[in-house]
């Protein structure tokens, strides 16, 4: 299970982002999280991440930037950022 909150400006996500996950229906609902008030999604609390999550990511950076939006990740596991450089998309993702 994924949990999504928003405080200020940032989105926490925490549990896993796996394909168990990040389903039709999670990602139907996820259309809806970036708005103009997010600039970042905060991924310390999530523990386990595989290829669907990775996608999901890039589809959010694809929603934001058809609303011309500008969003970052922060903390993201190291097990993400080892995935997303084994899939050469690592270059892709905007991390602060």
């Amino acid at each position: 299970m994924i949990e999504i909150k928003q405080q200020d400006e940032q989105l926490f996500l925490t549990g896993e982002l796996t394909r168990k996950t990040v389903n039709a229906a999670f990602e139907k609902k996820s259309e809806h999280l970036i708005t103009k008030q997010i600039s970042s999604l905060n991924l310390s609390a999530v523990s386990k991440v595989d290829t669907a999550g990775l996608a999901w990511l890039l589809l959010v950076l694809e929603q934001a930037n058809q609303k011309q939006q500008t969003i970052h990740f922060t903390n993201i596991p190291a097990e993400l950022f080892k995935l997303a450089t084994l899939s050469a998309v690592d270059t892709f993702l905007p991390i602060k």
